[in-house]
């Protein structure tokens, strides 16, 4: 089999390698794909002083030498090369790297070796102990454990350790030690062997006992984020150790603790029971949420010995969830969320078994929560892209709940003070504000003056908004955006709507959005300014710029090119960022904050320039809708106007957004490689379509053949040398588009629908859900269900038509594709046959959606090469094309050889 790999590869770099160079670059062959290699796990010290990353071949088979991490400097230019090491990791802001030395695979004896390196002076420290370490970002402190003696593993030794100065604290049988913020001071628990104690203690100075009873059993602790307070899990006897009953609370520095609540003694409704643990308190100290369980009888086991004569899969028409999906476990109820009040002494119910969240405020204060139910709705799933849920309004002090929202696409989110909720309503497209206590709704975004919702929206359900900037610190404002902007609302009412950004995104075709330092960065900073990303989406240039305090937008860094902060430092004052182009590889560069320097750290793929690489453009056109329509075309090197090109059309959904993507050479595994297609010669056309819900397949033609036409008018494509090819999603617009248009000399449709009609009531084996959704909702655009339009399904079947075909067809569909039947393809092909049309249909058996054998995509690649040349380049047909390969000839004689 290896043979027969290496003898593709041979051959398809012969065959890709044949066309003549531009300009003394060689043309892309499959030999030089294996000489791509990517940037990987980049990072960057806290100080933002130090950068590691590592260089990996894409084509991992390549990946034979030992793995290095670079540890650069970009002040100094000093790169130091740290071999067989893996897992680097800044620490002590910054100043110091832990790193392993991976042991070599050729010695079984080997272990790995761990070491700390101080970056200033390069000391390098070895650990020579078996067990292992925890570091600390910000700090030279490091902590570890080790048993005491071997005949009792649970009793440790914990150690803390300066390893800047080395100074040392030992304490004997501690668990779950916590290093307080500052690392001045820790919490943990001391094991005295029959019981356990609840400890602090600052690192100069003497231990404070929180909690010590030797006749009950201490479970566990947790503290709140600010550190000074927490609470504790404690069963009052050995016999309630599995499920605690005690809760108490401690603060700090003076260990202060005191009883809360004995769950036992609180009256829960029958048929619950409490979950004990260390519950965390809201912040003024009189709530607990707490996790109660059901008791309900466990159904009898069945006796007796299993039927196993056969199997039967029973499906019913009104099951909650549809057979396939169906698992152990799907009916078994959730546990319910209680509210317990410890000034009343009072507990209730929040959730119930059909609830599944519970949406608290993240503030220290707040009376209010939802819930959704999503129960009524879960037998829909079926056709339904996302399940709905009605949305309940709980009062935490008495449990009421009220339906807030029934059958609701979005939930709603609270502000940071808790004091409002936001509610993005789908259907009305519209952001609203919600006072808890009065249940009043009142819409915010309609002050803006401009829509909030994704504009290019084109799937048959609501639009998504487009989205939440962040909040001010005294969550009394919120920051929306619109397509281009973002507009501060405050919810006080007391002030008028207005533009953060100064409708400058609007004015000048840019998109501004909030650069997060995570994603779960919520705080918008109005007072000392923030990072913001750019694309201007009229030529997709993209860029960084600052939003200051004084209102003032000034752009740091913007070009033709894609931009994306990787990683900044602690400080606000460095960055490493990734940069590519479709002629600039993505490669790594670091600067500051203000971009006034940027380093370009790794040239990851030198080897570029010596092959015929091309360009990309983005173009305009009219499409036959009567609307602009953009694409873009890739031009081999040296492109010549007064000549036209062999043109291959190639597309998905929108390709625009892309124009500056860097394309690395690679095998196909469902669509066409772009870069070796236009190294070879090639136009690649790629256009965007913009659906009509009920018509994909028009609009698809629209854009298309209209873009393709204007290739033709403006001498680019040779009218006779059109191929297109598509997988997937595109797979089935090119079957659909071959019965509309003789204007394609061959066309190949990857892994596509051919019946909407068999299709829609298909499953998709991956995750055995019914593809009806993508149908009624999603990818596929119609908008009913077969029943409600039976025309539109017919006149989407491509299979219908398929006597209107005059394209040669290369089908690629695989017999185990997870996301479109087998029978799509086969079906295509058996029509072609019947037809007597000229088609050829490649099945790699065994193989899924896209390939994953790395020998099948050599196969895949050389084959639909060579289809392609044969009708585009007027190359001599492949023996396969021909003769065919009979089943006894599988595996002996794959016939790349071309006729002659």
């Amino acid at each position: 089999m290896m043979k027969l790999i290496k003898c593709g590869i041979i051959f398809l770099s012969i065959l890709l390698g044949g066309e003549i160079g531009f300009a003394q670059k060689r043309a892309l062959d499959t030999a030089a794909y294996k000489l791509w290699r990517r940037v990987d796990v980049p990072n960057l010290s806290d100080d933002g002083k130090w950068v590691t990353y590592r260089l990996v071949y894409i084509d991992s088979d390549h990946d034979t030498l030992p793995p290095v991490t670079y540890l650069y400097h970009p002040e100094k230019k000093v790169k130091i090369e740290l071999k067989h090491v893996v897992r680097p990791t800044f620490f002590a802001n910054g100043k110091w790297l832990r790193y392993t030395v991976a042991a070599s695979e050729s010695d079984s004896c080997a272990c790995d070796s761990t070491f700390l390196l101080r970056l200033r002076d390069m000391k390098k420290i070895y650990w020579d102990r078996e067990y292992d370490f925890s570091e600390y970002s910000t700090s030279e402190l490091i902590t570890y454990s080790y048993p005491i003696d071997k005949e009792q593993p649970d009793m440790k030794r914990w150690v803390l350790r300066n390893i800047g100065t080395n100074d040392s604290i030992v304490m004997d049988s501690v668990e779950n030690c916590i290093l307080l913020k500052g690392h001045k001071s820790m919490v943990y628990i001391k094991n005295h062997g029959d019981y356990k104690s609840l400890c602090y203690r600052p690192l100069r100075g003497k231990p404070v006992v929180i909690f010590s009873d030797r006749g009950k059993v201490l479970k566990d602790y947790s503290l709140l984020p600010h550190q000074m307070q927490g609470t504790f899990a404690v069963a009052s006897d050995s016999s309630r150790s599995k499920n605690p009953n005690l809760l108490y609370s401690f603060s700090l520095p003076e260990g202060e603790c005191r009883l809360l609540v004995d769950w036992e003694q609180v009256q829960f409704p029958e048929n619950y029971i409490w979950r004990g643990r260390a519950y965390r308190l809201s912040d003024n100290g009189n709530r607990i949420i707490l996790d109660v369980d059901t008791v309900y009888r466990e159904p009898a086991k069945k006796q007796g010995k299993k039927d196993a004569r056969f199997e039967l899969e029973l499906w019913t028409w009104d099951d909650e969830v549809s057979s396939l999906q169906q698992r152990s476990g799907n009916y078994r109820a959730s546990n319910v969320k209680f509210a317990y009040n410890l000034d009343t002494r009072t507990c209730c119910r929040v959730t119930n078994q059909k609830m599944e969240k519970l949406i608290l405020p993240e503030s220290n204060q707040y009376d209010y929560a939802f819930t959704l139910d999503k129960t009524p709705y879960k037998r829909f799933a079926d056709w339904k892209n996302d399940i709905n849920a009605d949305i309940y309004l709980v009062d935490l002090n008495t449990g009421e709940t009220v339906l807030f929202e029934r059958n609701a696409y979005e939930e709603p989110v609270w502000s940071p003070n808790g004091k409002y909720a936001l509610w993005y309503d789908a259907l009305g497209k519209a952001w609203y504000k919600i006072d808890p206590a009065t249940r009043e709704r009142v819409n915010i975004s309609g002050g803006i003056g401009y829509p909030v919702y994704n504009e290019w929206h084109d799937l048959p359900k609501p639009a998504d908004a487009y989205g939440i900037a962040g909040w001010t610190k005294d969550g009394n404002q919120v920051v929306l955006y619109d397509r281009y902007d973002m507009w501060v609302v405050d919810l006080t009412g007391r002030e008028q709507v207005y533009s953060l950004t100064n409708r400058y995104g609007r004015a000048t075709g840019r998109q501004f959005r909030r650069l997060k330092n995570d994603y779960d960065d919520k705080m918008i900073d109005l007072e000392n300014g923030f990072l913001m990303t750019s694309v201007n989406l009229d030529n997709r240039d993209e860029g960084i710029y600052r939003f200051s305090p004084n209102g003032k937008i000034k752009k740091l860094i913007e070009g033709a090119y894609s931009i994306s902060i990787n990683q900044r430092s602690d400080d606000e004052k460095y960055c490493i960022f990734s940069r590519q182009s479709y002629t600039e590889s993505r490669d790594l560069w670091w600067s500051d904050l203000a971009f006034t320097r940027p380093v370009r750290i790794t040239d990851v793929n030198p080897q570029q320039k010596d092959y015929a690489w091309g360009t990309v453009k983005l173009i305009k056109w009219m499409n036959y809708g009567g609307k602009e329509n953009a694409g873009l075309l890739y031009l081999p090197e040296n492109y010549d106007t007064s000549k036209r090109y062999p043109v291959i059309v190639n597309f998905y959904e929108t390709h625009t957004e892309g124009l500056h993507e860097y394309v690395v050479p690679t095998w196909s595994s469902g669509m066409l490689n772009v870069v070796s297609y236009v190294s070879n010669g090639y136009v690649v056309f790629m256009p965007d379509i913009h659906f009509t819900v009920g018509a994909p397949g028009e609009s698809c033609y629209d854009a298309v053949v209209s873009g393709t036409q204007w290739l033709i008018d403006n001498g680019i494509a040779d009218k006779d040398r059109i191929g297109i090819q598509g997988h997937s999603w595109s797979g089935y617009q090119v079957a659909y588009l071959v019965t509309r248009t003789n204007m394609f000399a061959c066309a190949s449709p990857g892994a596509a629908v051919s019946s909407m009609v068999s299709a829609y009531t298909g499953i998709r084996a991956g995750s055995g859900m019914p593809r009806m959704f993508m149908y009624e909702e999603t990818q596929s655009r119609l908008g009913k269900s077969l029943w409600e339009d039976k025309e539109m399904y017919l006149r989407h079947s491509p299979i219908l038509n398929a006597d209107k075909i005059q394209t040669p067809l290369l089908i690629f569909h695989c017999d185990k594709d997870e996301a479109v039947p087998y029978s799509e393809g086969l079906n295509l092909f058996l029509a072609m046959r019947r037809l007597q049309k000229p088609a050829w249909l490649l099945n790699y058996k065994g193989e899924r959606h896209f390939l994953y054998n790395k020998a099948a995509e050599a196969d895949w690649t050389i084959r639909m090469k060579q289809f392609f040349d044969h009708y585009l380049k007027g190359s001599p047909m492949p023996r396969w094309m021909k003769e065919g390969i009979h089943a006894n000839e599988r595996g002996f004689d794959q016939k790349y050889d071309l006729m002659k």
